[in-house]
């Protein structure tokens, strides 16, 4: 891994570690689960090889199946929603009706799912380039629709888009 990995990963801990900062403060606010712990966050990184990234070029977000079916009629995005937000309610289709988010990137509160995204905190781009352009589909998917880690945080749309990208679906 480059050293370019290595100070991402450093940063996207030292942002978890931030974020939950900022979501304890806030009584509603859900985080998503299995955080580590600085002292854990500090090992892991201890741990990695630095090498260069690649494959750069070759990146495609849909190489990483994202929002696969979870449970009953509910994807992935459905999940992350209900699970950060609170007061939830869904239709029969798993689609989040009301509730309320809040984001930890701008500290807003939204009341409209649409208003919500779903980020990774480690970047499908960014796992790409360092080394996941050589995992199978299925690790891809695993990895893009992990409940299980802190991978998946619901923000607020345009906190999280660059200025003039395209809404995802």
């Amino acid at each position: 891994m480059h050293l370019k990995r290595a100070l991402s990963a450093s940063f996207s801990i030292t942002c978890a570690t931030v974020l939950t900062l900022a979501i304890t403060t806030q009584p509603a606010a859900a985080i998503p689960p299995n955080i580590p712990s600085a002292a854990t966050a500090a090992s892991r990184l201890a741990t990695l090889t630095v090498a260069a990234e690649s494959h750069s070029s070759t990146y495609d977000r849909d190489l990483f199946p994202h929002w696969i079916t979870q449970s009953g009629t509910c994807n992935t995005r459905e999940e992350v929603l209900k699970r950060d937000g609170t007061n939830v309610v869904t239709n029969s289709a798993c689609a989040a009706v009301s509730g309320s988010w809040y984001s930890p990137y701008d500290g807003a509160t939204w009341t409209a799912a649409s208003d919500v995204d779903i980020d990774h905190m480690v970047p499908l781009a960014e796992a790409w380039a360092s080394g996941a352009w050589a995992w199978t589909t299925a690790q891809r998917q695993t990895y893009a629709n992990d409940l299980g880690g802190p991978e998946l945080w619901a923000v607020t749309d345009f906190s999280h888009r660059p200025v003039g990208r395209m809404p995802r679906s």
